[in-house]
């Protein structure tokens, strides 16, 4: 009988999926497909599933950017819908997991390598402790993974939704330009691809930039002073909602930054003053010092996860 399994992790733009023997965490054929050749996921997977001259698979784990506590699920940035049942019957699976994408990479973190992790302070810890996972993109993704009996348990949580954390006369000011005065602006609302261009466009006299990555990489390359104040900005509040969620939950085993932004930000995160407003905490400040900050750098963090998941759930 086939022990061979699919793993899929979906995106607004791409797919990318990989296989796996159950029971181990080696993925291989690891293939990223560009969702527009596709007219719905279940054809993108059937496509990866043929073109292997797969017959049968003895278990997948897809994991998506969009809620999965229902029957019908649509991506959050692209207009494909689906159910668990129709993306088992695509990978020709024996037995299905569908996965939150933040659900996943909290599933991944415990198997993240360490030459795949920049540590930004704090005090690196192998016992089993409260882990967060959190990560800047199109949205604001979130997850928990919490130390059980025998395992570990992945809460997805709704961080993009919180009250964005605005300290100073100079960010209210920003976020009063961006969403209006006494009007109550999200994390999101900055802490996003979309938000950043926002804070840019709020804090440029002439703004040169149209997208998000072009002011990202103008800030990185330096010489634009705009540009450069809007990371300082985003990077600011991403420590201090990180130092937010580390507090709320007591996430001693660590706080990771995942997705598409925070690798290319990890070495401006290094500047101590970022470490020093992620442990700004009051009177229990001291509390912040050990928990590490990693940022992740492995490519494809979320394969872990739903190899993780599948595992977990055959043991």
């Amino acid at each position: 009988m086939t022990r061979l399994a699919l793993l899929g992790d979906i995106g607004g733009t791409n797919s990318r999926f990989g296989l796996i023997e159950l029971g181990s965490m080696e993925v291989r054929d690891v293939e990223v497909l560009r969702n527009d050749n596709f007219k719905g996921l279940e054809d993108a997977i059937s496509h990866y599933v043929e073109k292997r001259g797969i017959a049968g698979l003895a278990a997948a784990a897809v994991d998506v950017a969009a809620p999965v506590d229902r029957e019908r699920i649509t991506l959050t940035n692209r207009d494909w819908t689906f159910s668990a049942e129709s993306l088992r019957k695509a990978a020709r699976a024996e037995r299905f997991r569908l996965l939150n994408d933040f659900e996943a990479l909290a599933w991944s973190l415990p198997h993240i390598a360490s030459e795949d992790l920049v540590q930004i302070g704090g005090i690196a810890n192998n016992k089993p402790l409260v882990k967060v996972v959190l990560g800047p993109g199109t949205g604001l993704g979130m997850a928990v993974l919490a130390p059980v009996k025998g395992g570990w348990m992945p809460i997805p949580g709704e961080l993009g939704h919180t009250t964005l954390p605005v300290v100073t006369a100079e960010e209210l000011a920003l976020k009063d330009k961006i969403k209006g005065k006494d009007r109550f602006a999200e994390a999101e609302d900055i802490l996003t691809g979309p938000g950043m261009l926002d804070l840019y466009k709020a804090i440029a006299e002439k703004p040169l930039h149209e997208t998000p990555e072009a002011v990202l990489q103008a800030a990185l390359k330096g010489g634009d002073a705009a540009a450069g104040k809007t990371l300082d900005h985003f990077m600011t509040f991403l420590a201090r909602l990180a130092g937010d969620i580390a507090m709320a939950i007591q996430a001693r085993g660590g706080v990771y930054l995942a997705g598409g932004i925070a690798p290319s930000i990890a070495e401006k995160l290094k500047n101590p003053k970022f470490r020093a407003v992620f442990e700004d905490k009051g009177r229990i400040a001291e509390v912040m010092k050990p928990i590490p900050w990693y940022v992740i750098t492995d490519r494809f963090p979320a394969f872990k996860g739903c190899a993780a998941a599948l595992n977990a759930e055959a043991s």
